[in-house]
This record gives C-alpha cells, structure tokens and sequence, in this order.
C-alpha cells in the first residue's frame, strides 16, 4: 500500500498534490469572477508567469496552491460579509442560464456590499449585461 508520500513521475509526492478544494459551481464563480480577480491577482499573475515560462506544471504547484489559498480566502470573505447578497445574486445566475443581463439588480446589491465591507469597487470592471 503506498503512503502519502510515495513518489510518483517526476519526483512529486501525493503530498505536494494535496491541496483544499474551491468546491463550487459555475454560476458561483461567474457571480464572483470579477470581484474574485480582483482579490487574487498578485497570486494568479505570479501562476500564469510561472506556467508560461516553465512549460511543465509541475514546477506551478506551489504557485497553484497559492491561487487556491487566496480563492479559499476569497469566499470565506464573501460569505461572511456579504453570504446573502452573493447567494441571491449567483442564484438568479443559475436560474437564468447564467444571463448577466437577467441579474443586473442581484449583480448591483452584490458589487455594493463588496465595496461597503470590503472596499472592491467593481466600477472599472465591464458590464457583462451589456454584450
């Protein structure tokens, strides 16, 4: 039975694989997308650097699980400030077909709470209703 620190190809363990998951659906991440780049930019800048000029993934993991950390980061945040804002909002996503145009007042009453309790203003960021 192999541990979890066997070794597998290229000299990974199944420990430098381990990481937390962001355990959620598409229309929470599309509702969150815009506040959520904004947030992890630094780490998703620095993973993107790291995947262009290596070319092997392998040598990204811990950039990756920098990206992941700050993802965690990110909805423990939202869901404790703004959990019913966003669930209203990335809800009418999901029963919309995820049409931005059909969520522009839960879009609206998301982007404000971000900005009152976590200083993300979203005023710069395209309107995804309007294409």
């Amino acid at each position: 039975m192999a541990t979890s620190t066997s070794q597998m190809s290229g000299g990974l363990t199944a420990k430098d694989l381990d990481a937390e998951e962001v355990n959620v659906t598409s229309a929470v991440l599309m509702g969150a997308a815009h506040h959520y780049g904004k947030y992890c930019e630094g780490p998703n800048e620095t993973f993107m650097e790291c995947r262009t000029a290596s070319k092997d993934p392998r040598k990204c993991l811990a950039e990756g699980r920098e990206v992941t950390c700050c993802a965690l980061e990110f909805f423990r945040a939202v869901k404790g400030s703004c959990n019913e804002v966003f669930t209203a909002h990335w809800t009418c996503l999901d029963e919309n077909n995820q049409s931005f145009k059909a969520c522009k007042k839960t879009r609206k009453a998301f982007d404000a709470c971000m900005e009152k309790t976590n200083g993300s203003s979203d005023s710069s960021a395209a309107d995804p209703a309007a294409s």
